[in-house]
């Protein structure tokens, strides 16, 4: 990965810029046109390596070293690019702007023009040079010969819409559930907790109960908590969904918990507040809620019996626990993600597939991926088939094959859509991303790849939706219209990509509340507060 793709877009831009005072002689943008040659050569190389299930370690070595010279590149052909603001500030206190931005903004005090050296282009293009006969030297053309489990190439197969495999998660008993709220028509505040293991389907089901119950309340909000939870960005959360306006920017955590009491105190109101990890986060967050006998209700999502026990007030009649899909509803879940329904399954597969379905042990994340995974590649074998029964089988608990499943998952997407999801992992764990400026940061990256007549926010926004339809990503806020305003990833899938970002070299995301952050000095580093 790196950032060679991006970088052979931004050589392409600086060769075809109305700047005349940078691209100053035929010279100089003959040996930029040399080096794009020489990094679109290194480029395949690498994406030949990138699609090894288990590249041997000189190639392992080979893959740091290009994708280190990468960013020293992007970044020099960055500080060409990016023009100063006439207000250095500009970018200061915006925590969504990309890292080609901050590292411009950064510049601005020391240096107000940058010109082409025809110099530091040679020199990089004899680092590109020997990149490439190193790469000759080891041999690692002869990689091409060693195994690849999955196509990362060719037509993705669109998933199936995510409401329709929400309806097969939701089974019966869950649906009692939701009934039973609908038709409750006691007037005190009540607050309801969802239990259940990790990956199990409490962010799926509290979603579904959003849903279907919002129009019977003045006012919502589904707000995400995770394990390092930040208060005031819950609180300035809560109210801009419920009063649907951004607060001010500077508000202090006090007066947005005065403001939520104010604005709350009237109304009838659904509050989701979704994976709670400690009882003193919930005693925090249930202090803004006003008492009344308005008919609201609070539903928390958890993993710990006694943070939902606290948040029920040890009432445990109004703690739902949930449990791990029956045979049926998973192998309805998996085979109409995969054929569209089991009586489509071709006979000879049939019974590898029921022992995978059986594998992923009724875990909704670990179904629909692995279905995914199959229904991703052009042509289904028994060899692959088993290869993945033997991978889910050699782990020893549900969740450790749950990972594996996202694993694998991830190891057959199209490196595009890898580099998009690698990008995620800027974010903090359970940090609710709008859709428009995660589409824009993908563009403004270079990480969107067009044909010629392509719009290319379309094309961004289709990566989105394979992501979506892998259940990489999930939607938080959806309009009407089944469009995703918003969504988050995954705490599993977080842990997933942060260590898939931090073992290729790809992002940093320096988070402040931590002491100890690993950074290395050629990854690409995001701020993110």
């Amino acid at each position: 990965m790196g950032a060679m793709r991006p970088l052979i877009g931004k050589l392409d831009m600086l060769l075809l810029r109305d700047a005349p005072q940078k691209c100053c002689s035929k010279r100089i943008k003959d040996r930029m046109r040399l080096l794009k040659d020489d990094v679109q050569k290194i480029s395949s190389y690498l994406d030949e390596l990138l699609e090894l299930e288990d590249p041997p370690p000189m190639a392992m070595c080979w893959m740091n070293e290009a994708r280190d010279l990468s960013y020293d590149m992007e970044d020099y052909v960055d500080s060409l690019l990016f023009v100063p603001p006439e207000d250095p500030s500009l970018f200061a206190n915006n925590i969504k702007a990309t890292r080609s931005l901050r590292k411009w903004s950064s510049r601005v005090k020391t240096s107000q023009t940058q010109v082409i050296s025809a110099e530091t282009l040679s020199e990089f293009r004899k680092y590109v040079q020997e990149a490439i006969q190193r790469h000759q030297r080891y041999n690692l053309h002869s990689c091409r010969t060693l195994r690849r489990r999955f196509v990362l190439h060719g037509p993705m197969v669109l998933p199936r819409p995510y409401e329709e495999t929400t309806d097969i998660v939701i089974d019966g008993r869950m649906n009692e559930f939701i009934n039973s709220l609908a038709t409750d028509g006691d007037q005190q505040l009540k607050v309801l907790s969802v239990l259940g293991s990790a990956c199990i389907g409490k962010t799926t089901l509290a979603r579904v109960l959003y849903n279907r119950l919002r129009k019977q309340y003045n006012c919502r909000a589904f707000i995400r908590v995770s394990k390092k939870p930040d208060t005031k960005k819950i609180f300035c959360d809560m109210l801009s969904q419920l009063k649907r306006q951004h607060p001010p920017q500077h508000c202090r955590e006090i007066d947005l918990v005065h403001d939520i009491k104010q604005y709350l105190q009237d109304k009838r109101y659904l509050i989701i507040i979704d994976d709670v990890w400690a009882a003193s986060v919930w005693d925090t967050i249930n202090h803004v809620f006003p008492k009344g006998n308005h008919g609201s209700r609070i539903i928390t999502t958890t993993q710990i019996e006694d943070v939902a026990l606290t948040c029920c007030c040890y009432q445990s009649e109004y703690v739902f626990e949930m449990k791990y899909l029956d045979d049926d509803h998973s192998r309805k879940l998996f085979f109409n993600r995969l054929f569209c329904s089991e009586r489509d399954c071709p006979e000879q597969f049939k019974d590898v597939l029921n022992e995978i379905v059986e594998t992923c042990d009724g875990l909704p994340l670990a179904t629909v991926s692995i279905a995914s995974v199959l229904a991703s590649q052009p042509v289904m074998s028994i060899d692959l088939l088993t290869y993945i029964h033997r991978s889910l089988s050699s782990c020893f608990s549900a969740l450790e094959r749950t990972r594996q499943a996202l694993n694998l998952s991830f190891n057959s997407l199209p490196q595009y859509l890898k580099t998009c999801l690698l990008y995620l992992s800027m974010y903090p764990e359970g940090y609710t991303i709008l859709k428009d400026d995660l589409v824009k940061q993908w563009v403004a990256e270079g990480l969107i790849y067009t044909t010629e007549g392509q719009d290319i926010g379309k094309v961004a926004e289709s990566y989105l939706d394979q992501l979506l339809g892998r259940r990489f990503i999930q939607p938080i806020c959806v309009n009407y219209n089944n469009e995703v305003l918003s969504c988050a990833v995954h705490g599993m899938v977080h842990d997933l990509i942060a260590h898939k970002s931090a073992e290729e070299n790809f992002i940093v995301a320096i988070d402040y509340s931590q002491k100890n952050v690993p950074l290395s000095q050629k990854s690409s580093s995001f701020f993110v507060s």
